[in-house]
């Protein structure tokens, strides 16, 4: 896949992970992105890497073994068309790593992951204005919805 990074899938025994990347957050965000957020408890942290159907991978630098960006997903159950396919929630490359096709790596391996578990089909989001992760969909053969649809966000 790529000469410069390998991919890991978070599984248990990787939860120092999640808390480099919850204290790492400005690094793999926008310039707009909150500098730190906190960790999950170690709780949390132990559902999240023992949950079959979260796909979390980071991308690892070789020549330093850096953690160059990161991408998760979940598996949805729908009810028409097939049972499962992925959402990718989230897809983050580091100031360094940048164009380098680190989140184009990352994308196309959930979609290597999704795979193996039988998903051939999967869907992200990002707003329109977010050129950069928009970039890294479409270079991994992500095709754009309509223009029309709008997507909403709840508290509960």
């Amino acid at each position: 896949m790529s000469s410069q990074y390998r991919l890991h899938r978070i599984r248990q025994g990787d939860e120092w992970a999640l808390n480099t990347l919850a204290k790492g957050n400005a690094r793999f965000g926008h310039a707009d992105d909150r500098p730190w957020v906190p960790p999950l408890s170690s709780e949390e942290v132990n559902l999240f890497v023992s949950d079959p159907r979260t796909i979390c991978l980071i991308a690892i630098h070789m020549d330093t073994n850096h953690m160059a960006g990161f991408a998760y997903g979940c598996v949805l159950y729908r009810r028409h068309t097939k049972l499962r396919h992925l959402c990718i929630y989230e897809v983050g490359v580091d100031i360094d790593h940048r164009d380098q096709d680190v989140g184009k790596i990352l994308v196309e391996g959930l979609g290597a992951e999704a795979r193996q578990m039988g998903i051939d089909q999967g869907f992200a989001f990002t707003s329109v204005g977010d050129r950069q992760t928009r970039a890294i969909y479409e270079s991994a053969g992500a095709q754009g919805s309509n223009e029309g649809e709008v997507i909403y966000g709840f508290e509960f």
